[in-house]
């Protein structure tokens, strides 16, 4: 009795357990229609808003404007807007068939005209959507549609539904809506003649659903798992947003005139809902396009209670807020798995990343405004997640592009709606964090403050959103990191400066996703532009570009293991590992300015090789600066036939000379190609010329715009067995987006190939890009020292700064230049004048010959810097720091900033003072010699 008992308080706490973690759902709906825009859509308040302000008095008149050629059609032809719907006027199949990703045939007969099927679910088609007054009426014939050619629009032609893209779901898309417009003029003016268009329309094709069955793929593949009743994937079942207004705004006329039918919409609502449910993907983006559409669904049901089968507004707001089936996940779960726990970063490229947090920030917002239910409670991540947005933006407030991205702007509804939300619930913190960030990212939106509507959503607003005037703008760098990496999406930024003298890198892997197949790729920013960018994904994600060249290896700044470097793309699993990096990711003070670096490992599935790739930051005030690139490659059983080293950059042409200046003798050749067992990506480039040389090499980028050049400075060190080229890469279909104009972005892409025949490992590919205006350099000169997996870099500028960098994959080997030491994988000993920098990024122990830091046995970073006669240190591990003195010493000290003393130890026979530090942020310190 004892144990059945313990076991009922088992199940008890476990139950109480699992329903603490749920999401609240609203236990009564309410019978109020219309409702879709909030909880209380008052006819009064709308009348009077249109009395006051004039943005919502165009709103009204626009709308009856677009309404009036088909409201004069209705009344002469009651019969010609619908019918103009795609339907099965004829045939009233029952059952769609596809193949695939194509529309194959539909057969079975309804008692009604049921709802026609589109053509493929590739959005693209050589055939034009025609306007709704040269749609033929009752179209349905076994030619397909009647349309007109892109390349010969004056005629028209039959052609399959195959042939039409999304041409059927876009006519009905555009009539629904006219529906919807009228429904609300309705429910504005109650004029019996909207009412009745808007029931005409809305009838035809709720009951059209009604009667049609789930798609059958014969193929049995993928795609049956994807399918809705309107379109090949039941993320694209958009016409529910409309369908859901219209249905809500015309309910009472519906009640009123033909209470009869009131069943059979509920009836189709909820087996649209359940197809949706079912079919999908549930991991990404999908779900919660999916519970969006869900939810439209939801809100215009009535209670659990009304039907039969139970499924009202709770039972469907339950099942995507908290119920997982395969393809459908709750809320709690998506979140769980898509979102990086600490960084509040979601597992996707950037731009679906930002779909997704403003997915979930509308059902915050949705529930929020029907419900009075605070979300963003019940979601901490959330806010998390909008704070980490900045994360992706470049100096120039452009998003990052990796995978299927590109260059854009910050979506702005997900701020908002914290700032609204921590409004309303008195949030006074988060008002102030994020009305700055907001004011910092949309610094010339000129519309601060201000409401206008411009759609009918907007006449339901509670109030208009006003920011607090005492909020002022604060910098870009006041919300983002000097470093920031994310394991979950294998992603990792560098910054140092900012606005266009600012650089920036980006490095991705591919873990998430919407990524492709590029091993360890980067961007590179620089005087305003993403300079190295990203391509993004062609013309389609069914295109055969897209497949053969945009999510490939040779797309992306990369290094290719003997032309055959690949894995999975778009869902991918190949991330790398940080060996080492400065700073901590998410840390902006006590570190050293102007230093970044990342040391990653990378194994290349397809070809079984290693590969490594230091990257690095050194800027020294705002106009130097540049990057390093040092990237490691080899077959790990011996197979190392080439390698090749990728590198894109904007520009109208690339010039490639040897150190002194001689243009490098390139020649056209047939190489990089496909026909010599390459990836099928090497056909896509063009205008190619190589040349062979072991020498270390100069080259610049050159992108002429209206006002200036933008130059990309490169040097990279010469091996033997190298083979240089200069190539054309396809446009990269990321950039555009207001960021630069059409006649720029649709260049071709400048690409640098350097391919290393045998391994890349002891014969690195070592390169300095220097991002530059007008043709100009701060860089003098870049040598090289060395040997093996020991790289040594010495960059000399025109300011006399001179900067050592040594880099090692070995922490324990000790690397010396002149009477310079490291011993570790990565440091940097700069000096000019009286000026010394010692960076030790992940290792032991580093010296200029007069000044040493020594960590003993750790491995860590430090630095020591003197700069115009102030010095500053700061370590990772307890360390010891030397120097070198003269003459006779009686006492030296060092005082940190918290006024601590620590004595030296004083060698004599050695001439050199010691100091054992504690682990401390980089700060002022001050030695004192007598």
């Amino acid at each position: 009795m004892q144990s059945k008992i313990l076991i009922f308080l088992f199940l008890l706490i476990t139950t109480s357990n699992v329903q603490s973690q749920n999401l609240p759902v609203p236990q009564n709906i309410g019978t109020q229609h219309p409702r879709v825009f909030g909880k209380e859509m008052s006819l009064n308040k709308v009348k009077e808003l249109v009395q006051k302000e004039d943005w919502a008095t165009a709103i009204i008149t626009k709308t009856k404007t677009n309404l009036a050629p088909y409201i004069a059609h209705y009344k002469k032809d009651k019969t010609w807007l619908v019918s103009r719907l795609q339907m099965y006027w004829k045939t009233k199949a029952d059952q769609v068939y596809i193949n695939g990703g194509t529309f194959a045939y539909a057969d079975g007969e309804a008692a009604v005209p049921t709802v026609k099927y589109p053509g493929t679910r590739n959005h693209t088609t050589d055939y034009l959507t025609p306007k709704i007054e040269n749609i033929l009426p009752y179209m349905d014939d076994p030619r397909g549609l009647y349309l007109q050619h892109r390349d010969r629009p004056t005629q028209w032609e039959w052609t399959g539904i195959s042939k039409s893209g999304k041409i059927v779901e876009n006519i009905n898309r555009q009539i629904i809506s006219i529906a919807r417009d009228a429904a609300f003029i309705y429910w504005y003016t109650g004029e019996q003649v909207y009412g009745d268009l808007a029931y005409s329309v809305l009838d035809t094709y709720l009951e059209g659903i009604y009667y049609r069955k789930e798609p059958i793929d014969l193929s049995h593949g993928h795609h049956q798992t994807l399918v809705g009743y309107t379109s090949f994937e039941v993320i694209q079942e958009h016409i529910l947003n409309e369908i859901s207004q219209g249905y809500d705004f015309l309910y009472h006329y519906i009640e009123k005139q033909h209470p009869e039918r009131m069943d059979l919409y509920a009836q189709t609502l909820q087996k649209w809902a359940d197809l949706i449910i079912k079919n999908g993907v549930s991991f990404n983006n999908w779900n919660l396009l999916e519970a969006a559409h869900i939810s439209h669904i939801a809100l215009v049901l009535e209670n659990n209670s009304v039907y039969k089968n139970g499924k009202g507004a709770q039972y469907y707001l339950d099942q995507i807020m908290n119920q997982t089936s395969t393809r459908q996940w709750s809320m709690n779960k998506l979140m769980d798995y898509g979102y990086d726990k600490k960084t509040g970063i979601w597992n996707e490229s950037p731009g679906y990343s930002l779909n997704v947090l403003s997915d979930f920030i509308s059902f915050a917002e949705f529930y929020d405004r029907n419900f009075d239910i605070d979300l963003l409670k019940e979601m901490p991540i959330l806010k998390q997640a909008v704070k980490s947005t900045t994360q992706y933006l470049y100096p120039n407030k452009y998003m990052v592009s990796f995978g299927d991205g590109h260059y854009n702007k910050l979506r702005v509804e997900p701020i908002l709606y914290i700032i609204e939300n921590a409004q309303k619930y008195g949030k006074k913190d988060d008002e102030a964090y994020f009305t700055k960030m907001y004011k910092t990212i949309y610094a010339n939106d000129a519309n601060q403050g201000k409401f206008t509507g411009k759609n009918i959503q907007d006449l339901f607003a509670e109030k208009a959103l006003v920011f607090d005037k005492n909020v002022t703008a604060g910098k870009l760098i006041d919300y983002t990191n000097p470093l920031f990496y994310v394991e979950h999406n294998s992603w990792l930024v560098q910054r140092q400066g900012e606005g266009d003298s600012a650089l920036m890198v980006s490095q991705i892997g591919s873990l998430g996703n919407h990524m492709h197949s590029n091993g360890i790729a980067m961007e590179l920013f620089g005087k305003g532009l993403p300079l190295a960018p990203e391509m993004g994904h062609g013309s389609s994600y069914f295109s055969i570009e897209y497949a053969e060249y945009y999510t490939q290896f040779p797309a992306h700044n990369t290094v290719i293991v003997n032309g055959k470097s690949k894995y999975p793309e778009m869902k991918s699993n190949h991330g790398f590992e940080v060996n080492a990096a400065y700073p901590a990711t998410g840390l902006n003070t006590g570190i050293v300015p102007g230093i970044t670096f990342s040391d990653v490992s990378f194994l290349e599935p397809e070809t079984n090789s290693n590969q490594r790739r230091v990257m690095g930051i050194v800027k020294n005030g705002d106009e130097e600066g540049y990057y390093l690139d040092i990237f490691r490659s080899t077959q790990n059983k011996g197979n190392n036939i080439k390698n090749e080293y990728f590198y894109h950059n904007m520009g109208q042409n690339l010039e490639l000379t040897v150190t002194n200046g001689t243009q490098l003798d390139l020649k056209p050749t047939s190489k990089l190609a496909f026909g010599d067992g390459d990836l099928m990506a090497y056909d896509y480039m063009w205008d190619k010329k190589s040349v062979e040389t072991n020498q270390d090499f100069k080259g610049k980028f050159n992108l002429a715009l209206k006002d200036k050049t933008v130059n990309m400075n490169l040097w990279m060190q010469g091996q033997a067995d190298r083979e240089v080229f200069s190539v054309l890469s396809p446009k990269s279909t990321a950039l555009g987006h207001g960021l630069l104009l059409d006649d720029i972005s649709k260049n071709p892409i400048p690409t640098l190939v350097v391919r290393q025949n045998g391994e890349a490992w002891n014969r690195p590919f070592v390169a300095i890009y220097e991002p530059a205006l007008n043709n100009e350099t701060n860089i003098q000169s870049v040598d090289y020292f060395g040997k093996n997996e020991f790289v040594g870099i010495h960059v000399t500028n025109k300011s006399g700064q001179e900067d050592f960098i040594f880099s090692n994959t070995n922490t324990d080997a000790k690397l010396t230049e002149k009477q310079f030491s490291v011993t570790g994988s990565y440091g940097i000993i700069s000096k000019k004048a009286d000026d010394f920098t010692l960076f030790l990024g992940n290792g032991k122990n580093i010296s200029n010959g007069k000044y040493s830091i020594d960590l003993g046995n750790e491995i860590a970073s430090a630095v020591l810097k003197s700069e115009n006669g102030t010095m500053y240190f700061g370590a990772e591990k307890e360390s010891v720091i030397t120097l070198f003195v003269e003459g006779k010493i009686n006492n030296i000290t060092l005082t940190d900033v918290a006024g601590i003393i620590y004595k030296g130890n004083y060698n004599k026979k050695e001439k050199t003072v010691s100091f054992k530090l504690p682990a401390m942020s980089y700060q002022t310190i001050k030695i004192s010699i007598n």
